[in-house]
């Protein structure tokens, strides 16, 4: 049975990676396409073939220095040499779990020229890891820092089907069940949906995601079947998000950062099953939203509080279920407000394991799976 879940999860990359390629093929630039002017700026560029190496093994990295006539003397150095080691033709070597900085420097005309690049050294990979470290499979990769999955929303297949509370209401019935808040909003005469949800996605994986979504403006009132576009990318939004999970123990441990950046859906997923589902109290996330301006962090900062939130003293200083507002960012740490609903008439808690129920309801609720499901099941196969 292993032999053959392994087959078939190759054959599936295998397929995907060929289709990608196509999808990456047709979008090569044609000789009609206006031909940029050139660069005369001097700089240093890094590269690697990853952003990781294993403990033992070693890793090829490369420096150069764009518009010279001879390329100059590089100078390399590894930020904790106990984590990674590097040498001056640039190979670095993993020594101890961790992350250390790369620094390339050089001189050109007198001027120091500088570069970094991070290395995580991990303990251990696999094929399925290392393929989806660099390329996207439905969407979804991963990252071996902080050991996690995320959807990669700048080029998600996703963004075509935008989202609706309906999705939220059958999210059980394929094995997705979670926390969630929304918040509605008008702004610059578009309606608009700021969403956050955190719990158990599947069998394997617990996760978070923060969603912004829009259309244009309605006096109609919000139903189940309202749906909202993902947004065009003028819209989208500076924002952060960390995901905690306290242990058996009592003990709160960061589980994962998805860094400062610009999102219309950031998410994260960790392989792993919480103890209990409903409610996802024991996951937490604390992140930050960066809004077009103070009006409309105001607006959102109200639907919080219609949420249940309420008011901190200082960004530094955020206890539970509370946002702090700073201009146009909002601070928040959110674990024990729910706005999800009960919708499955028969479920089996305990294992894991969520009556499919209602399986003509899956049409409808395919595209905001993503094919998640499919996919973390081939990953079970071999992690």
């Amino acid at each position: 049975m292993k032999k053959a879940a392994l087959k078939v999860t190759a054959v599936f990359f295998v397929f995907l990676f060929a289709f990608s390629s196509l999808i990456t093929a047709s979008a090569v630039a044609t000789p009609t396409d206006p031909v940029p002017e050139e660069d005369k700026t001097v700089a240093l560029i890094l590269s690697c073939e990853s952003l990781s190496v294993k403990e033992g093994k070693s890793i090829q990295m490369t420096a150069k220095v764009t518009n010279v006539s001879k390329q100059p003397l590089i100078v390399w150095a590894s930020s904790d040499p106990v984590v990674a080691v590097v040498d001056q033709n640039g190979l670095v070597k993993g020594k101890t779990l961790g992350k250390a900085t790369i620094t390339a420097t050089c001189k050109v005309d007198g001027e120091t020229l500088r570069g970094e690049y991070v290395i995580n050294v991990v303990k251990k990979g696999n094929f399925l890891k290392d393929f989806l470290e660099g390329q996207q499979v439905l969407s979804y990769q991963y990252s071996y820092i902080d050991d996690y999955y995320y959807t990669n929303d700048k080029e998600a297949w996703q963004y075509n089907f935008g989202f609706g509370k309906i999705y939220d209401l059958f999210a059980p019935y394929i094995l997705l069940e979670y926390d969630y808040i929304r918040i509605f909003f008008a702004y610059e005469n578009k309606d608009w949906m700021l969403q956050m949800w955190k719990g158990q996605y599947g069998m394997i994986f617990y996760g978070g995601e923060i969603g912004i979504y829009n259309r244009e403006h309605s006096e109609k009132g919000v139903n189940d079947w309202t749906f909202y576009e993902c947004p065009a990318e003028e819209d989208w939004l500076d924002m952060e998000m960390t995901l905690w999970h306290q242990n058996i123990g009592g003990e709160w441990v960061r589980e994962f950062t998805r860094e400062y950046d610009k999102y219309w859906w950031c998410t994260g997923f960790k392989n792993g099953h919480l103890r209990e589902q409903e409610p996802a109290d024991e996951l937490r996330m604390t992140g930050r939203i960066t809004f077009k301006d103070e009006e409309m962090a105001a607006i959102v900062a109200d639907g919080l509080k219609e949420c249940g939130f309420k008011t901190a003293v200082s960004k530094d200083n955020i206890s539970l279920d509370r946002y702090f507002i700073e201009d146009k960012d909002i601070y928040f740490c959110w674990q024990n407000i729910s706005e999800a609903e009960s919708t499955m008439a028969i479920k089996v808690v305990g294992g894991g394991f969520t009556a499919l129920m209602l399986m003509p309801f899956w049409i409808y609720i395919a595209p905001f799976a993503g094919l998640f499901g499919i996919l973390a099941l081939l990953v079970s196969a071999i992690l």
